[in-house]
């Protein structure tokens, strides 16, 4: 599909696609204090297939040569909804490189083409890092031709370092399959299948209190699929970079330039949302998997988050928006369990 008196193409991505859209990413970085780079490898196309069960992804060529100027698009899964399995996309968000930036004028188009490719997704969500003001700004305000983005909340990702504490965490769910199933399945867009490759190898860690299951989670190593890149600290993160923040309980702060050897936290469940256990248990987990850091991401009404907002922790938030086709579009409810490992 053609646009602009035919110097742009705008079609589905494949593997050939990987150099162009791997630029892209090498090209930008999150706004704000935390200039870290977000990084998909070699195999970018991949790296969104390994996030759900299909991935459509756009690309948008500049035909003088050949250059790949933008790419965005979905990723498919079915996760539960309202208390009921739905197929549901997530939308990666538009990246364009920087040579391009304000030439491309065609994004409405480009949202119908996406619409087709999805049209059996009954629910369409997606997040934008609070420090992209210009984009929230844009996308916030009703558009002709462009779906509604009706803002649900904050999303919080929280960034944690180790201190051992002597728990004795081994991965025996056996038992607790049934208990843990009702419990993700009873919250929103937490997905129904667990082996998603994006979730990152990895192992489940339990705690056990005389053979009774009270925590458990899944620790996964994203690094075949995604990669964050520290590039450099602006503001109070400047100074704080600088302090030995690991004997306050804090994360180290990487070097700049460095990518961040990082574990993500999913299915964390503890019994009755229990403060203490769960501060002891994530400290115990992180002590144990060895990774720089852990990162755990968590909706504004998700039970455990206000633990994570009194631990020691980086954070960096995100606002959570439902995309709406129509105006009749049913809105995305309850408990949201969002997994930061598929974001």
């Amino acid at each position: 599909m053609n646009f602009q008196n035919d110097r742009y193409t705008l079609r589905l991505a494949d593997a050939s696609d990987d150099p162009g859209i791997r630029r892209i990413f090498e090209s930008g970085s999150f706004p704000g204090g935390l200039d870290i780079r977000f990084l998909r490898g070699d195999s970018p196309c991949g790296s969104f297939c390994a996030d759900g069960d299909a991935a459509k992804i756009l690309v948008i060529i500049d035909n003088a040569d050949n250059t790949l100027a933008a790419v965005g698009g979905a990723v498919i899964r079915e996760e539960f909804v309202n208390g009921e399995a739905a197929r549901c996309a997530y939308l990666t968000g538009l990246k364009i490189h920087p040579d391009y930036r304000r030439q491309i004028l065609f994004i409405p188009q480009a949202y119908r083409f996406l619409r087709e490719e999805i049209a059996d997704c009954r629910y369409t969500y997606t997040t934008i890092l609070d420090g992209n003001t210009d984009v929230i700004r844009m996308l916030e305000k009703k558009r002709r031709n462009m779906p509604e983005y009706r803002y649900l909340g904050h999303y919080t990702t929280y960034a944690f370092t180790h201190r051992r504490n002597g728990l004795r965490l081994d991965s025996d769910l056996s038992g607790y399959e049934e208990t843990l199933h009702r419990y993700f399945a009873a919250q929103s867009l937490v997905p129904c299948r667990q082996d998603y490759p994006g979730f990152g190898k990895g192992r489940w860690y339990a705690l056990h209190d005389q053979r009774e299951l009270i925590a458990c989670c899944y620790v996964g190593d994203q690094s075949a699929f995604k990669q964050y890149q520290l590039c450099h600290y602006g503001g109070m993160y400047r100074i704080l970079s600088k302090l030995p923040t690991r004997l306050l309980g804090y994360p180290a702060f990487p070097r700049e330039g460095t990518r961040i050897r990082h574990g993500v936290v999913s299915y964390l469940w503890v019994t009755g949302n229990h403060a203490e256990l769960c501060k002891a248990f994530l400290q115990g987990v992180a002590g144990e998997a060895g990774y720089d850091l852990l990162l755990w991401g968590g909706f504004e009404n998700h039970p455990l988050v206000p633990v994570l907002d009194r631990m020691k922790t980086v954070r960096y938030g995100s606002r959570l928006y439902q995309v709406c086709w129509e105006d009749s579009t049913v809105p995305i409810g309850g408990t949201i369990g969002m997994e930061a490992a598929l974001l």
